[in-house]
């Protein structure tokens, strides 16, 4: 037995006189202090327990029987009404009844979706129209009723959440009940105390003439209007209208990205039920009067001259000009990019030029910018992500058909320099925008494991292990692919927003049939990628007859499908269409006669198509083709000549056969 080399502790002195009653209090004040500590820890865990595991989560509270009840019986009469809708004649009623059953719909598989209340003057003409959907008083009573008992339901799991300390829980369930009571008219408010953050949202923004030199802009005081809301200071050089729905968009924006991303926000101290917001100074903005006059205070910053907006970090302000249905994607864009410097709880040290993890700065605000908005009664619904979100199409172009991939190592460590570098950066950007809806669009769970790696990024400490199992490449782009091919075959239903037009579905498994579900409205659309998926004839022969089921198309793509000669008639009716591809469809000379003399076509494949020299005539008769594309047909060399010497502009784009 080895000698220890400590020596052995003195013996203690004898204690003076009252020495050991101190001993004795100290020693056992100490153990209750131990013994407090203990039971407040295992209190705080209990309640941690709770609140993950017995607290209802929003699919229990969905199913419960009070607004199960309530929802049957809203859902029983908007049935009703749809029998009889055609009947009425007042505009918007069948709109609105669409909207109806969005708003009913709160959890929705592939995206987020929200509720929101809005300004009470400008909802007049959507509550008119619930008014309209039913025919007596007593109808709509009844919807009120039913309104009320689903959001008593909800206000109920609100107090349970928040007395568990589910604080996320309790704020997003907070929005839906101020959202989904602001649908029926006259409805009264059933929480006596107003919630400050929906209150937000019915502010009216308030004008006036600045007073003095604007001081980021330079604007002689009087030159500019000085609008203010809630979160908000907006500096105006546009018109009132431009000005006014800009500065309600930024409030909405605000809205949505604090539920979203509630953790990066909300500290410890922010607590229920006012849930207050950390942050002091309002968010600036500046609205310039028009395009140039945005390039022109922008100048030094490369190829600002491509966008209508642009946040700058040092200044903390956010520029743009107005430029139509263009400009609210990017206000959304933009303020995503300042929430995160601004809102955020944690310090900020992003450098956009040297921190990694550029592509998740860049894709949370692409899957923001997917933000769509349809008027409800006296509020909006709200999607954010999903399937057929408009940044999204083009990633699953670039992947599906393209196959393009950046191995995630090298995509997750670029900085800002070595993106912006890129041959092809739409390319990238798409493929960031991609891999931020399949982590917003997950769990819950990924979406939280996404919002820890968005702060570990913008704390310039990039961390991808954050995001769990998916921090590998193989699993990544394996759980990337079967995202983007299952999304539009689990989810075929498509919502009717009217910035989300655009559908590519290449390698999905929808039928023609579930595409013929869609809303009227969507086969009016820009572009529709149907290429290596499942549809055929249906689609465009309704019963035998050759006449397009309101489809009005530009760019269709229906490569390697079973749409055969039959469809061609029917497309051909689509007069705005430019792009047509039928590579390797069983398109023969029939088929393409349908495409004499079209007016707008400008572009057309028919790669691995059964034509001959007999199209030759066809394609010369179409006035504004500018590329043709016949590799692998039949046509031979001689027909070729011939098509280039009569169409010569079809030398430079063109694939010969």
């Amino acid at each position: 037995m080895l000698k220890s080399s400590t020596p052995h502790p003195p013996t203690p002195s004898p204690l003076k006189r009252g020495e050991g009653e101190k001993s004795h209090w100290f020693v056992c004040a100490r153990r209750c202090c131990w013994l407090f500590a203990l039971v407040f820890k295992f209190y705080f865990a209990l309640s941690f327990v709770f609140t993950t595991a017995s607290a209802q989560s929003p699919q229990e509270l969905f199913s419960s029987e009070p607004f199960q009840s309530a929802r049957r019986s809203i859902e029983a009469k908007l049935a009703a009404i749809e029998e009889n809708v055609s009947k009425k004649s007042e505009p918007g009623i069948a709109d609105t009844l669409s909207a109806l059953r969005l708003a009913l719909e709160f959890n929705p598989k592939d995206r987020q979706r929200f509720l929101l209340p809005r300004q009470s003057d400008a909802s007049k003409i959507s509550l008119d129209r619930i008014k309209k959907l039913f025919d007596d008083k007593e109808a709509l009573a009844e919807f009120r009723k039913d309104l009320e008992t689903m959001t008593v339901s909800i206000d109920e799991r609100v107090d349970l959440a928040e007395s568990r300390r589910d604080w996320e829980t309790g704020y997003r369930l907070r929005w839906l009940s101020a959202g989904l009571s602001s649908i029926a008219p006259d409805a009264k408010p059933l929480r006596k105390t107003p919630w400050s953050h929906a209150t937000a949202l019915d502010t009216a923004p308030e004008g006036r003439k600045g007073f003095s030199n604007h001081p980021k802009t330079g604007w002689p005081a009087g030159s500019y209007t000085l609008i203010t809301t809630p979160h908000f200071e907006i500096a105006s050089q546009s018109d009132n209208k431009a000005a006014l729905e800009v500065a309600t968009l930024c409030e909405q924006s605000f809205a949505i990205w604090k539920q979203v991303f509630f953790h990066v926000w909300a500290d410890e101290n922010v607590t229920g039920p006012a849930y207050p917001e950390t942050f002091e100074r309002k968010f600036s903005v500046v609205l310039f009067r028009n395009q140039e006059a945005y390039k022109s205070k922008l100048r030094s910053i490369p190829d600002i001259g491509l966008s209508t907006g642009y946040y700058d970090p040092n200044q903390r302000l956010s520029l743009f000009y107005w430029d139509g249905n263009k400009t609210p994607s990017t206000v959304v864009h933009e303020l995503t990019h300042q929430f995160f410097y601004e809102a955020s709880a944690k310090p900020v040290a992003l450098d956009t030029n040297r921190g990694l993890g550029f592509w998740g700065v860049e894709g949370v605000a692409l899957y923001m910018e997917s933000m769509s908005m349809r008027a409800c009664g006296g509020g909006f619904v709200v999607d954010v992500g999903g399937w057929d979100s408009p940044r999204l199409q083009a990633a699953r172009y670039r992947r599906l058909h393209d196959k393009y991939w950046v191995p995630w190592e090298e995509f997750h460590s670029a900085d800002g320099i070595r993106v912006r570098g890129e041959d092809d950066i739409r390319a990238w950007y798409s493929q960031a925008t991609g891999l931020a809806h399949l982590w917003l669009d997950g769990t819950d769970q990924q979406r939280r494991s996404f919002s820890l790696y968005i702060d570990s990024v913008y704390a310039n400490k990039e961390n991808p292990d954050l995001l769990g199992e998916w921090n590998d490449d193989k699993k990544l782009r394996d759980a990337y692919d079967r995202y983007l091919i299952a999304g539009p075959s689990e989810s075929p239903v498509r919502p009717f927003f009217s910035n989300r037009r655009d559908a590519v579905l290449c390698r999905s498994r929808l039928t023609s049939q579930q595409l013929l579900e869609w809303p009227v409205e969507l086969r009016t659309t820009p572009w529709l990628d149907l290429s290596f998926s499942q549809v055929d004839d249906e689609l465009f022969v309704v019963a035998g007859a050759k006449i397009l089921p309101n489809w009005n198309i530009q760019r269709l793509n229906l490569e390697s499908t079973k749409v055969t000669d039959n469809s061609l008639e029917s497309i051909a009716e689509s007069k705005n269409l430019s792009e047509l591809d039928l590579s390797n469809c069983a398109i023969t000379d029939l088929g393409v006669s349908a495409l004499r003399d079209h007016k707008s076509l400008k572009t057309l494949w028919l790669n691995q198509c059964g034509v001959t020299d007999a199209s030759i005539d066809v394609l010369l008769s179409i006035p504004q083709l500018e590329s043709v594309h016949l590799s692998k047909t039949q046509v031979t060399a001689q027909g070729w000549r011939k098509l280039l010497a009569l169409k010569p502009r079809l030398k430079a784009k063109s694939t010969a056969p």
